[in-house]
């Protein structure tokens, strides 16, 4: 299942009503051009049309009275009735725009009319199209479907939230994960786990919590005594004092209220989250106690907190409620001080680091079986914080031990702020433990563990699910035929192996066996999409192979899993037996998937999404090409920055900035999953290399296997960016990717543009 191609045929004056259309298509996951948002100042617009109508699926011809008088959109629809007709192309879909008659050709093929400005009949008209381009669903209802929580799909568990109330499914699905990784957020040491969308940071911070800790750990002797906390981190009550602020200092007055008042309501939040998974371990019995206890440890906490010596708190019920009557005051003071400008006091102003420390060692001294355990702060979604929030969290990171732990999860590429509270740098290494979740799968050691959790995994799923006898081989098979013909696969392998084919039979059994393993990954692709006209889609199943699509990315492997079942067995048990995903239906999910996660970029990725989704696309495209045409290393989605250091310069921000959203995201990834593009100070070494993540290898058409680099320079990546100068610059880039390093030398090309060539 390939993205689908959409080509909007327009009058300059329906300019408006086909740019709306556009951007519902492609919220609807279908690949949509339109000159109004593809075409820019000096592109070529016969190129344009020619490629446009060329690829597409369905050719939309919004026919209105500025129609007949509109000379380009008269040669678009020549050009795309004739591509139908006698091409065997797109499909022509004729949109009425009012009632201006059309001519006989185009008559048959009307499907709908559209009123401008109609909301409801643009939503039928999307509807209808989607319907008469493609048959059956889009991608994205696919992996919808795959996930609904009710199915009998043993893989649909995605995402840490599914697990909220349900501890016990989390201890056995995804325990014990990798032990590298879990074994330094189970020291005193913080940590800060790193990783892009889907490489599990929840669900390793979840896997610390009590209530998941303690259950999976019951059954082992000497497990290690820890108490985790979970808090999922938010900008809390100041958003609503109407001001930004995004910047790290505003005047002095306002900069020690806010930090203040934030300080006061994250203590207030990591207190809530102490004693709400206290009160949930004591309720459901993980951990032993006497109602004298808990009564005992209220009082003692309304005194400590709250400096009350009524004594009037007798269960955690009532604690936690006289803490969320100080967030209803936080609240209040933040709207009258910042909205209304009144002159109203802080209404607490004792909860910092000495009291957090203060009230662990209550909960202590009052709960016997946790007297000896470490506490751990589970902090959530770092990056969604004001950098003088990421100050306050910084402060109890570096000044927490040994009274309590404090691990961090962030996305990879958000802003770092290095400074504290107290005035001190935090350091790496001295005060905490950096914990990439990236699995460098080229690395022997690394995959070896990602394989090893990933296995696990499924085991664990299926034996919760259904008790199937399972493992990760007999769930995956592979494909036992040869995908393409064989005598069109061992030409292409001796034309990489630049030989000739008598040559080649002179070769030793073993040596030609290493000719093949060397170029035959090339080879298929070259025999499947080489020769032009309808492309099949290249195959891809057996769990070696999943794994290395899923790019050391635990979610995109259960996504895989998840669809393919779904495909199988739909929303039903399988029948009884050994449980096995067909490989035409792995094959099937991985495209789905694929295709899916690249078009929801759109959507998931603010203001950015459809630039990033484009300049993926560019990108895909040049290295498609060159898997084609190069001559000797054709699997090169490994991109190496000549010129490095230019990403500090500020011609190059737009560029930098793609980066950085591209690697938090999961777009690109750099060696180990060390973080990119992201340098504290400008005098930082930039990284080099990135790699487009396997995951959309497949919707892409290019290899999954990064064996080659491909060396590219700032200047050109930032064309790719600029309105009007995209086209050339794929053009450009392609012309040069095809040739290997000898050509690129003697004819004197470089990777940086024209204008910068001597």
């Amino acid at each position: 299942m390939g993205i689908t191609h959409i080509f909007i045929s327009h009058a300059s004056k329906d300019a408006e009503i086909a740019t709306e259309l556009a951007g519902h298509l492609r919220n609807a996951d279908h690949e949509t051009k339109v000159d109004t948002l593809d075409l820019g100042l000096g592109d070529n617009v016969i190129a344009f049309m020619n490629k446009g109508i060329a690829n597409a699926a369905a050719v939309i011809i919004l026919f209105s009275k500025h129609t007949p008088d509109a000379e380009w959109q008269k040669l678009e629809i020549d050009a795309a009735v004739w591509n139908e007709v006698a091409q065997d192309g797109g499909k022509c879909i004729v949109v009425c725009l009012d009632d201006t008659e059309l001519p006989p050709i185009l008559g048959p093929k009307v499907y709908g009319k559209l009123m401008p400005g109609n909301q409801e009949s643009l939503r039928k008209l999307v509807e209808d199209i989607c319907g008469v381009i493609i048959s059956g669903q889009t991608t994205s209802s696919v992996v919808a479907e795959a996930f609904t929580p009710n199915s009998k799909n043993p893989f649909r568990h995605l995402r840490a939230e599914f697990f909220e109330n349900q501890p016990e499914l989390h201890a056995k699905t995804f325990a014990l994960p990798d032990a590298v990784k879990v074994g330094a957020l189970e020291e005193m040491k913080p940590c800060i786990l790193e990783g892009s969308r889907g490489t599990g940071k929840s669900m390793l911070l979840l896997s610390l919590r009590a209530r998941n800790f303690l259950l999976r750990c019951s059954s082992e002797k000497n497990a290690p005594q820890l108490f985790g906390f979970y808090l999922k981190l938010t900008r809390g009550a100041i958003c609503n004092a109407g001001v930004s602020f995004e910047v790290e200092h505003l005047d002095p007055t306002t900069d020690a209220v806010l930090m203040d008042v934030a300080s006061q309501e994250l203590f207030l939040q990591i207190a809530e989250s102490l004693f709400s998974e206290l009160m949930y371990c004591v309720k459901h019995d993980l951990i032993d106690h006497v109602r004298l206890v808990e009564r005992n440890l209220c009082e003692a906490a309304e005194e400590l907190l709250f400096d009350s010596t009524d004594r009037k708190l007798v269960s955690f019920d009532e604690l936690q409620f006289r803490l969320s009557q100080m967030h209803k005051k936080l609240a209040e003071f933040i709207r009258r001080r910042f909205i209304y400008g009144e002159n109203v006091s802080v209404p607490i102003a004792t909860f910092d680091i000495e009291q957090l420390r203060r009230v662990v060692d209550l909960v202590r001294s009052h709960t016997l079986p946790l007297e000896n355990s470490m506490f751990v702060v589970l902090l959530d979604e770092y990056e969604n914080l004001y950098p003088y929030q990421k100050r306050i969290v910084n402060g109890i990171l570096k000044l927490g031990p040994p009274n309590i732990s404090v691990k961090i999860a962030k996305k990879l590429a958000s802003q770092d702020v290095a400074g504290t509270t107290t005035g001190q740098e935090l350091q790496e290494i001295h005060d905490y433990t950096r914990v990439p979740l990236v699995y460098n799968v080229e690395d022997p050691s690394q995959q070896k563990a990602y394989y090893q959790l990933l296995r696990h995994i499924i085991e664990n799923m299926t034996k919760l699910e259904g008790g199937y006898p399972i493992n990760a081989d007999n769930l995956l098979p592979r494909f036992c035929d040869s995908e393409v013909d064989e005598s069109l696969w061992l030409e292409e392998v001796i034309k990489l192996s630049k030989i000739t084919f008598a040559e080649f039979e002179n070769l030793s059994i073993e040596k030609q066996r290493e000719k093949k393993r060397y170029y035959g990954e090339a080879a298929t692709y070259r025999v499947l999409f080489g020769k032009g006209g309808r492309q099949p889609e290249k195959r891809f199943a057996g769990f070696n192979e999943l794994a290395l699509l899923g790019s050391g990315v635990i979610r995109y492997f259960q996504e895989f899993l998840s669809v393919a079942y779904h495909l199988t067995f739909g929303a039903n048990s399988p029948p009884q037996g050994v449980l096995t995903l067909p490989p035409d239906q792995q094959s099937r999910a991985v495209h789905i998937v694929s295709q899916h996660n690249l078009t929801t970029l759109s959507k998931n990725v603010e203001r950015h999404g459809e630039e990033l989704k484009y300049f993926l696309l560019d990108l895909g495209d040049c290295l498609r090409h060159k898997l084609l045409k190069h001559t000797s290393e054709p699997e090169a989605a490994r991109l190496t920055i000549e010129d490095p250091e230019l990403l500090v310069d500020k011609t190059m921000a737009k560029l930098k900035n793609m980066l950085e959203i591209g690697e938090r995201e999961g777009v690109f990834q750099t060696k180990e999953g060390l973080p990119a593009f992201k340098p504290k100070h400008g005098s930082d070494p930039q990284p080099t290399e990135f790699n487009i993540c396997r995951v959309y290898a497949p919707v892409l058409q290019i290899s999954p296997r990064l064996r080659w680099r491909t060396n590219i320079k700032c200047g050109h990546l930032q064309r790719f960016l600029e309105l009007g100068k995209r086209d050339r610059a794929i053009q450009e880039l392609k012309n040069v990717v095809a040739k290997s390093a000898k050509e690129i030398v003697a004819q004197g090309e470089l990777f940086s543009p024209p204008e910068k060539r001597k």
